[in-house]
């Protein structure tokens, strides 16, 4: 039976053997197709992990968030045919934070194999080293811009972290990291805690927990365009 094999990026590491499994790079490496949130990034994956092989010899369909609903109509094609293909998200988990969830659909509608690859998510990392509740938690993703709605979802994290005992984890894309995390400090009461973990799996990795009220009081980390994670709990 075909298999969509959900491969893993690296967090932006370039050296792809630290952070993914030899296992899930075989099943890469074999099929023939491959559905990516961008080019770049994954054929970045493959020319990093296999330099002898040319990643232009691999079919590719491009499926993100400006993908036109049309569009599918040609990837439903793709489940027809007997051979494996690749899901590949731009960094950490297909499906995860990712737009590939409705390639997974399309492969369980047409009686594939979906098989899930270990290696790493920067949620779950984020979540690890946060010291906070990992039994109930939430993600929020990418916080909308607009005010009302925004103030809705801080309202929801605020309550589910009081009433639940929930963490909640959310991101910014990484030019309004600052502004997330003034916004973390004058929303989030004193004794709460903020965990702040960047640049996870590189060399430059940071990650510090502790109270709002500590955070105000201490120095403030530079978090200006660097890939980050806010972890908020009790």
């Amino acid at each position: 039976m075909p298999t969509l094999h959900l491969i893993p990026n690296t967090l932006g590491s370039r050296n792809p053997m630290e952070s993914i499994p030899a296992s899930a790079l075989s099943a890469l490496n074999a099929c023939p197709r491959m559905i990516v949130e961008s080019e770049r990034f994954a054929r970045r994956l493959l020319k990093d992990a296999f330099p002898d092989v040319s990643p232009q010899e691999k079919e590719s369909f491009l499926l993100n968030e400006h993908t036109d609903p049309q569009d599918l109509i040609d990837l439903i094609q793709w489940f027809k045919s007997d051979s494996d293909i690749a899901l590949i998200s731009d960094a950490g988990a297909p499906g995860v934070a990712d737009p590939g969830a409705a390639a997974v659909r399309m492969a369980h509608n047409s009686g594939w194999t979906v098989r899930p690859h270990v290696g790493p998510s920067s949620i779950l990392l984020a979540l690890m080293a946060s010291g906070m509740n990992g039994q109930q938690f939430a993600f929020k993703g990418y916080l909308p811009r607009d005010r009302g709605i925004r103030d809705r979802i801080w309202k929801e994290m605020r309550e589910g972290m009081q009433r639940r005992k929930e963490t909640q984890i959310f991101m910014e894309p990484p030019y309004r990291n600052q502004q997330a995390f003034q916004e973390c400090l004058e929303r989030i009461g004193p004794d709460q805690q903020l965990c702040i973990a960047v640049d996870l799996t590189l060399e430059s990795e940071w990650i510090r927990s502790q109270a709002i009220g500590d955070w105000k009081n201490g120095p403030k980390p530079d978090l200006d365009k660097r890939p980050c994670l806010f972890v908020i709990g009790n």
